[in-house]
């Protein structure tokens, strides 16, 4: 029994620490290893609870496990940054990064790190079944858990579409502007966006990221009007539908 029980643990059979905090109710650190768990621990200074309560409520948002190793992984590379030198800084889009100028460090494919954004946690890749979820969710509005005060509890969240007739009908927005405030969202953001890690040739505010930035947004504007043109086309099909049905019935 000895041997049987020792086989086990050395192949993989055993709970590791990380699924011991989830067995005693910390279920957002099961899909967490040791090394992440202390690796977020260590970097965010949050604590093991506060970790696995924001992986919970990830996975509740989209309906898929959070990337815990991608932020485990992008975490580490920025407390690396920070012992050579790498410097925080906001560019001009608003968004927290830090520079990596001058530190040398290069990514996997071997190239020189500009900058990067401050991490966060997100969900992992949609397969195309999800992400059509994803769509469908971000037009309509979700049920999601948050924890407040420490309880998890089911919250409501507006819709892009909700959204913009909601402003519309108010006043407070323009169409125009409701959609482009709900498309800039980051509800569409998951666990392989790209990062900058292109050789430095400007200062850390490089115009390069900033136009990334803006093709991503031009995108979701696409995403977000084809949508709604889809809707629409929709609702005219169904009308003619309806028409030809009862044509013919007459």
């Amino acid at each position: 029994m000895g041997s049987s029980t020792s086989t086990s643990r050395s192949s993989g059979g055993g709970m590791g620490p990380a699924q011991s905090m989830a067995m005693a109710g910390n279920t957002g650190l099961a899909s967490a290893t040791e090394k992440q768990a202390q690796t977020i621990k260590r970097t965010t200074g949050k604590s093991f609870k506060a970790i696995g309560q924001k992986i919970g409520e990830v996975g509740s948002k989209y309906r898929r496990p959070a990337d815990v190793e991608k932020y485990a992984k992008d975490l580490r590379t920025m407390e690396a940054g920070d012992v050579l030198g790498a410097k925080k800084f906001t560019g001009p889009d608003g968004i927290e990064r830090v520079s990596f100028v001058g530190t040398g460090m290069k990514d996997e494919q071997g190239r020189t790190i500009l900058s990067k954004q401050m991490p966060e946690l997100k969900a992992t890749a949609p397969t195309l079944k999800q992400l059509g979820g994803d769509i469908a969710r971000g037009a309509m509005g979700y049920r999601t858990i948050e924890y407040v005060n420490d309880k998890p509890t089911m919250v409501k969240k507006e819709g892009l579409i909700p959204s913009i007739v909601n402003a519309a009908i108010s006043g407070k927005l323009s169409p125009i502007s409701a959609l482009t405030s709900a498309v800039t969202s980051n509800f569409f953001s998951y666990g392989d966006s790209k990062d900058s890690g292109t050789t430095p040739t400007t200062a850390p505010e490089t115009t390069t990221e900033f136009a990334e930035l803006q093709s991503e947004i031009d995108r979701k504007r696409k995403m977000a009007g084809s949508l709604v043109s889809s809707a629409a086309k929709g609702r005219s099909l169904f009308r003619t539908k309806a028409r030809t049905i009862t044509g013919g019935m007459d």
